[in-house]
């Protein structure tokens, strides 16, 4: 089966909405993304993920659950990401990202991506389905 390159997805986009894709656990640095909300509470947050973070989570926004999240991402601003693959998929829909963490790992995991460039749209525009299962290939071969 081929894949498709992934191709921006432009949507009018809601002003001052944020989608949240992942788990609502302290590990993710949702802890540090609901630390800023309260300093910047115009925003409105639909929470796609569950855990146990999810009572403090239902102060700042809506908590759908594991659940698709393209709905999510055709209305929003901007995209906090668990993870790679949600970043990716959130620049496709248009998002911007907005990247937290609690622990120098995930910092250098955010921080050492192709996620904090500028051009980092651009970037997006150039992925496809085979890349990116191509690139996971290669850091599995290349650990053994």
């Amino acid at each position: 089966m081929a894949f498709k390159q992934i191709k921006l997805l432009m949507v009018e986009a809601n002003k001052n909405s944020i989608v949240f894709v992942g788990r609502l656990e302290k590990d993710t640095g949702v802890l540090e993304f609901l630390k800023w909300l309260k300093k910047n509470p115009k925003y409105h947050v639909d929470f796609c993920g569950d855990g146990d973070l999810r009572k403090e989570c239902e102060k700042f926004g809506a908590i759908h659950g594991f659940t698709d999240p393209r709905p999510y991402y055709k209305k929003a601003e901007y995209c906090v990401p668990g993870g790679y693959l949600a970043a990716l998929e959130a620049l496709s829909y248009g998002c911007k990202l907005k990247l937290f963490w609690n622990n120098k790992l995930k910092e250098d995991y955010w921080k050492m991506s192709p996620f904090v460039r500028k051009d980092v749209k651009e970037w997006a525009k150039r992925q496809t389905w085979d890349k990116v299962a191509n690139e996971y290939l290669d850091l599995y071969n290349n650990a053994k």
